[in-house]
């Protein structure tokens, strides 16, 4: 059963997001406006984790290419349980408490970070065409997150308060998952601040 869920584990992440968007689709017929974004995330999210994996694929590639260490084929795997997990927090707990308006903020930041990280990938894998796997819909989350910072604001929904906690959250979470991540993978933010120094 183990195998099966690492192996399949982008299939499982999809099946789950999408059986939340389904439930609450029944359930809530009248979504808040935060809910409704957050299930807007669902679909980039997933979205973002096929591009990065699966079509075209090859993100864990280009790390391994920056690091310069291959990665065992099952850590590989099992690296995608921690961002799995993180995903399916950050959606639903801000769903459930749509009223604490700084935990729709957490994948909203999110949204912003990747399109960050996505631009930075470029730079430090020294990339021969303006692109990393998951750039298009890291992007499209980027560009979303604008908007959604900017329709939170304009209503007067957030305050400077919330987008504190919100990018505390979000760097947070976030922390703990790449932590997870690299050391299933036999890395240590020492090393990789190491590469950052050299590709510079």
């Amino acid at each position: 059963m183990k195998r099966f869920f690492i192996k399949y584990n982008l299939e499982i992440l999809t099946t789950l997001m999408f059986t939340f968007v389904t439930l609450v689709a029944i359930f809530n017929t009248t979504p808040s406006i935060t809910q409704k974004m957050l299930v807007a995330y669902v679909f980039l999210f997933t979205l973002h984790e096929w591009e990065e994996n699966r079509f075209p694929g090859g993100f864990v590639n280009i790390m391994e290419e920056m690091i310069g260490k291959k990665f065992s084929e099952d850590a590989k795997e099992l690296s995608h349980i921690p961002v799995i997990i993180l995903l399916l927090l950050i959606h639903i707990i801000p769903y459930l408490f749509d009223s604490v308006v700084f935990l729709t903020l957490i994948p909203v930041f999110l949204g912003v970070f990747e399109g960050f990280v996505h631009i930075m990938g470029v730079k430090l894998s020294k990339a021969k065409k303006f692109y990393t796997p998951g750039m298009v819909t890291a992007y499209m989350m980027l560009a979303v997150s604008i908007f959604n910072i900017y329709y939170l604001i304009a209503n007067k929904m957030i305050i400077g308060k919330d987008c504190l906690l919100g990018i505390a959250c979000m760097l947070v979470s976030f922390a703990i998952m790449q932590n997870r991540v690299l050391v299933i993978n036999g890395i240590s933010y020492k090393d990789m601040l190491n590469i950052i120094k050299k590709k510079k």
